[in-house]
C-alpha cells in the first residue's frame, strides 16, 4: 500500500470521528444564508478537503449549513 491510500484512509477514519459531534464557534461567522451565527453548536456533518484547505461542513439547528476552518471552532 502506498502512503496515499494510508493518508486517504487515516482522513476518512477522522471524518467519521468528527461526523455528528457538535463544535463551539470561536468568532462570529455567517451561514450560506448570510446569517451572522455565534453563540451555537453546530453539529458537524462531514471533513472536506478543497485545495488542500481542510473544512468542516457543519449544521446549524434550524438546518442551514456551512464550511468552517478547524481554528474558527472547538470540537465538543
Amino acid at each position: 500500500m502506498s502512503q496515499i491510500d494510508d493518508k486517504k484512509r487515516a482522513t476518512v477514519a477522522q471524518t467519521e470521528e468528527l461526523a455528528g459531534r457538535r463544535c463551539r464557534l470561536l468568532k462570529p461567522v455567517r451561514d450560506q444564508q448570510g446569517h451572522s451565527r455565534f453563540n451555537e453548536e453546530p453539529r458537524i456533518l462531514r471533513e472536506v478537503n478543497n485545495l488542500g484547505r481542510r473544512m468542516y461542513l457543519v449544521q446549524f439547528d434550524d438546518g442551514s449549513t456551512t464550511f468552517l476552518f478547524p481554528d474558527e471552532v472547538v470540537v465538543e
